[in-house]
């Protein structure tokens, strides 16, 4: 991992809720914003296209790598995420997939 040029905020979905009309699950409303700290991010544009091993196909415009140790809260697939640039430029994506088994940083893209 390289220098670190940004840093993020991010909020995860809350667990959805049972409607009491109907019984069916809905899905829950998006949480506060967390800080998550300094970060490296990466910005591909045109944005990448992947397909996976298992044939599903992802294209996404951010690979972020958070550095290890962490103590923030659950990263994980669907987890809104806003980064600011070294300019100070904002932007915001959705986390398409979260790679945490690394002992250096943690990968989240999307």
């Amino acid at each position: 991992m390289s220098r670190l040029n940004g840093t993020f905020r991010y909020k995860n979905a809350q667990e959805p809720e049972r409607d009491p009309e109907t019984g069916f699950l809905v899905e829950g409303e998006a949480g506060d914003w967390a800080d998550g700290g300094r970060c490296q991010i990466g910005k591909s544009v045109p944005a990448q296209h992947v397909v996976s091993a298992d044939g599903d196909e992802h294209t996404y415009t951010y690979d972020m790598f958070v550095p290890r140790p962490w103590h923030g809260g659950d990263l994980r697939i669907g987890t809104e995420v806003e980064v600011t640039m070294e300019d100070g430029s904002t932007d915001f994506f959705t986390a398409q997939g979260v790679d945490n088994l690394n002992r250096r940083y943690i990968e989240i893209w999307g």
